[in-house]
């Protein structure tokens, strides 16, 4: 980090905490003490990765969390698994940092003369991430909702590791006229979107054929579906999605800062924005059977019924789960975001996401998602209680990612049920704006459940006061 003109010290300080953490997890000196350290150069950002042999990780610490919110790293991910426990923290490079110098480029007019000229369509590649934050810039100013679309290196860094596909339409002298990209979510699915067209070179169904160029190579490459997070405050995107096939399957509210936005919603946004979540499949899913915590249930059934996906809700069975739950927790201290990823749902599942959203609750996350294993029976019998933790509904994502391991299985496919908790439960709504009524149906009624639970912990809350003041009042009648 020294050699690259970072703050070394920020590392060294950060990485005696991992090891301090990783000590505490040595219980009665049967474990091994062994810690292994390995720093690699991921983009723009310096992983630091340890490795140690202790009790399994439960999440990432709450001392390294605060460091987060202090800006010293801009993630950490905690990780148990069998050959040990995995602890992750990235660090900005000064590259990482490194805008868009718009200095020098001139923002498009809104009716300007359309250019006849030839355009080359390929893949994206590294070398053209410059020009693309170019044409996001000449296209929208400083407005794009999506903020690393200004950082030109970060944009190059996910090109060169396969994490970030696109595919764009190249103008004579190098301009980009048009792209449409994908981002690899899990192994098994991407976020496509960043879909933009310099207004000259519009009318020409250049959109259209970059989209039909980068489906083609999602279902060369495996893919097995592609989500899309249209915005709330239009519906133009939303519409897209449905009528390209895409079935709407949640709702992710109050999910990042607020942005500025120009010719939807005129001015800066005073709330975080809130995005619907659309999902194609791109093979047809094989049928498998979902275990639902009954509280989501219904959200669950209302989603599958729309998309006529060979899904079944079924219930709570008496079997043996596994004792421990296995999950990971990322932070990102930019969003004021967190996930708790698990994997396998064990009789612990309550206490141990409990235990991490506060951890990252401590940290400052306004939101934090929660990605359960649908598949698994465990999930439904022990996820009854996760309303206690404000846990709502978000979505249900068939074959999210590959099957955990040593849970193969014909029940097994991988789908997801995501819960989200919000920080303030009072949703602002007033802009949202819907394709139809379906998909209002769909968002209102996630919306109104992160209400009720919200309500809900407030008048749990107001009557453990009222108790105590009671208690109080007798303890002085006694005393008198």
């Amino acid at each position: 980090m020294a050699g690259s003109g970072g703050d070394s010290e920020a590392v060294g300080l950060l990485v005696s905490r991992m090891a301090n953490a990783a000590f505490a997890r040595l219980r009665g000196g049967e474990e091994d003490p062994t810690l292994t350290l390995s720093v690699d150069v991921d983009g723009t950002e310096l992983v630091v990765s340890l490795h140690d042999l202790g009790e399994p990780v439960m999440e990432v610490p709450d001392e390294i969390l605060l460091m987060l919110h202090a800006g010293i790293a801009t993630s950490a991910t905690a990780l148990p698994s069998i050959q040990g426990n995995a602890m992750d923290v990235r660090f900005a490079l000064p590259a990482h940092h490194r805008l868009l110098d718009a200095s020098a480029i001139e923002e498009a007019d809104a009716e300007p003369v359309l250019s006849a000229e030839d355009v080359t369509i390929r893949e994206l590649l590294p070398s053209d991430a410059i020009e693309l934050t170019r044409t996001v810039y000449r296209c929208y100013g400083w407005t794009y909702s999506n903020a690393a679309f200004y950082y030109p290196d970060r944009i190059a860094a996910q090109i060169e590791s396969g994490q970030r596909i696109g595919e764009v339409a190249v103008a004579p002298d190098g301009t980009i006229a048009a792209h449409w990209g994908a981002v690899y979510l899990t192994p098994t699915v991407v976020e496509t979107g960043a879909a933009v067209t310099d207004p000259r070179f519009r009318r020409r169904g250049l959109a259209k054929a970059l989209g039909d160029r980068l489906l083609d190579r999602l279902v060369v490459l495996a893919v097995r579906g592609r989500l899309r997070e249209p915005v709330l405050t239009h519906s133009a995107t939303q519409q897209i999605a449905l009528d390209e096939g895409a079935s709407i399957v949640g709702a992710y509210l109050c999910l990042r800062k607020p942005v500025q936005q120009v010719g939807i919603t005129d001015g800066l946004l005073t709330h975080r924005g809130s995005l619907s979540i659309a999902y194609s499949a791109l093979r047809p899913l094989a049928p498998a059977l979902l275990w639902i915590p009954h509280v989501y249930e219904s959200m669950v059934n209302r989603v599958l019924a729309a998309a006529d996906w060979p899904r079944e809700c079924m219930h709570i069975v008496k079997e043996t789960s596994p004792m421990r739950t296995r999950l990971a927790t990322t932070f990102d201290t930019d969003q004021r975001a967190g996930i708790i990823d698990v994997s396998v749902s064990g009789s612990d599942l309550a206490e141990r996401v409990g235990s991490a959203m506060r951890e990252q609750q401590a940290a400052g996350a306004e939101h934090i998602r929660v990605i359960l294993p649908a598949n698994q029976p465990a999930t439904s019998r022990h996820g009854e209680g996760l309303t206690e933790f404000g846990l709502a509904f978000a979505g249900v994502i068939p074959e999210y990612r590959p099957v955990a391991p040593g849970l193969e299985g014909a029940e097994d496919h991988g789908d997801v049920l995501v819960l989200q908790w919000l920080i303030d439960s009072a949703v602002e709504t007033s802009d949202w704006v819907f394709a139809n009524d379906a998909v209002r149906g769909i968002v209102m009624s996630i919306a109104d459940q992160v209400k009720a639970l919200g309500d809900r912990q407030i008048s749990r809350q107001n009557r453990e006061a009222k108790r105590a003041e009671l208690f109080a009042a007798l303890l002085e009648d006694e005393g008198s």
